[in-house]
């Protein structure tokens, strides 16, 4: 071989071997900028970003995995979404669960008994939550109702949350029920990485909403029978109620005219009995629970409609027979001695199954669009479907016309 050719030769394969460092160089490139860019991407859908029904955009660096639930009635949403373990990644709650829905929680220990060694952060709207409680149990985000909120606003608490770089969302299930719920549902998916869960419920909830106001739509003014929602009745001096927001805008949107709309400014308050005897509306809606432990400024039972889990249909329907027992001049009124005074479990007022009470103060109001469905049935497929508890108990209870 010739030594012209061998340099000839010699200088092809270096240039092979420099074509071969230069192919495994790019490629070692581009495996260094696709590795960037998957983990970039994977940190990027590890993020997470809402908007909270206030209008705030919530950023978080991760999916949390330390949930505080601020309204201890939001196990009525996270049991929705996982109906198995509703306090999955919940590290502590609000004081109003045990206090406000005894019946509940005396069921959730049954099914859940870890809901008894879970902190509880104290009430916000009693004004005992304080910053260093919410600091030791580590949160990565608080979870609280609108008026929770409102309240810590007013007191401060939320200015020194702020301060102490606290996160934290705002839900909504009680003010504007109608408007507020499937969006307070979609927040609780994304916290909780239930997404799908939340979406099944939601369509659920719309359509019988839609139902209802499919229906409500072809009435005519005059069809429209005059209410007065009473709001835990009993429990107080008469008579509380709201303006056109939570039960008050079920009730109008089931086809009803709610009496408190002319009189109570801003979402509720109070109406005095001789207001409410002059109205006569045609059908009264009481707000009731197991409040057995429940005393008045005297220390003495009180008298309230008897609504909830645990509660037998005879002692719900004596419960609202005496409710105007208790007040005078109710006696009088039309809706009671018709046998249109209706109790409804008070929770409704704060709960994501606020469609159910919607169905059945449409069916309370127009029996006839209504025939074809069992609202308690329906109550019980929910609960099968959406709820930690069983759904024993009664919800709904009408009182009997005066003389029989």
């Amino acid at each position: 071989m010739s030594f012209s050719r061998s340099r000839r030769r010699l200088a092809g394969l270096i240039a092979v071997a420099a074509l071969a460092v230069s192919g495994l160089t790019a490629c070692s490139t581009e495996t260094a900028e696709t590795t960037s860019e998957q983990s970039t991407s994977t940190t990027q859908a590890a993020a997470l970003t809402f908007t909270d029904i206030t209008g705030r955009k919530i950023s978080l660096p991760a999916a949390p995995e330390r949930i505080l639930l601020g309204e201890g009635r939001s196990v009525f949403a996270t049991g929705i979404l996982d109906k198995s373990n509703p306090l999955d990644k919940v590290v502590g709650i609000g004081t109003d669960l045990k206090d406000n829905v005894p019946d509940y929680m005396a069921q959730l220990e049954q099914t859940n008994p870890e809901v008894k060694d879970l902190p509880e952060v104290g009430g916000f709207m009693k004004g005992d939550v304080t910053v260093e409680n919410l600091l030791s149990l580590k949160p990565d985000i608080i979870l609280l109702s609108l008026d929770e909120y409102q309240a810590s606003e007013k007191t401060g608490l939320i200015e020194s949350m702020d301060k102490a770089g606290l996160t934290y969302a705002v839900t909504d299930f009680r003010a504007k029920p109608l408007e507020n719920t499937t969006r307070s549902m979609e927040i609780f998916g994304t916290v909780f990485g239930k997404e799908k869960e939340a979406a099944a419920f939601n369509k659920d909830w719309q359509e019988t909403v839609d139902l209802v106001k499919g229906r409500s739509a072809k009435l005519k003014d005059e069809d429209k029978p005059t209410a007065f929602v009473w709001r835990a009745a009993g429990l107080s001096d008469c008579c509380q109620t709201w303006n056109d927001s939570n039960i008050s805008q079920l009730v109008n949107v089931a086809g009803g005219k709610n009496i408190g709309d002319a009189v109570i400014e801003g979402e509720s308050g109070a109406m005095t009995p001789e207001k409410v005897i002059s109205d006569n509306p045609d059908e009264i809606f009481a707000t009731g629970g197991e409040w057995s432990a429940k005393r008045n400024k005297e220390g003495n039972p009180v008298g309230y409609a008897a609504l909830g889990y645990r509660i037998s249909d005879e002692d719900a329907q004596v419960s609202v027979n005496n409710l105007p027992k208790g007040q005078k001049g109710f006696d009088t009124l039309s809706a009671v001695k018709d046998g249109q005074l209706h109790g409804l479990w008070h929770q409704f007022y704060n709960s994501p199954f606020n469609y159910l009470a919607l169905l059945q103060i449409a069916a309370w109001l127009h029996p006839e669009d209504y025939s074809d469905i069992d609202v308690p049935a329906e109550w019980m497929k929910a609960q099968e479907k959406y709820s930690p508890v069983s759904g024993e108990g009664v919800f709904f209870s009408t009182s009997t016309p005066a003389g029989e």
